[in-house]
């Protein structure tokens, strides 16, 4: 394996990672941010409701992203098993 195919299957991996968490991190801090609206609308400060809103909310989101993650991940992991193994 050279330099260059190790460089491009490293910038592919972070930007995997990124692509594969981008889902639940946006839906958590969707969630956060309009519990957080409706608790300053009703001058409610208990935080085990924002907490059980975002867990729940990152449940279902995993839930409906994990085959597309799942077959993004298995692609990449041929691509890395075609580069280090060629044969």
């Amino acid at each position: 394996m050279d330099v260059d195919a190790l460089i491009r299957l490293t910038t592919q991996a972070m930007l995997l990672c990124m692509y594969v968490s981008m889902p639940v991190v946006i839906v958590a801090a969707a969630v956060g941010l309009l519990v957080s609206f409706l608790q300053a609308i009703t001058s409610t400060q208990d935080q085990n409701l924002s907490h059980g809103a975002k867990l729940v909310a990152v449940v279902v989101t995993i839930f409906i992203s994990a085959p597309i993650s799942g077959a993004a991940l298995v692609n990449f992991l041929r691509q890395v098993l075609t580069v280090a193994l060629p044969g």
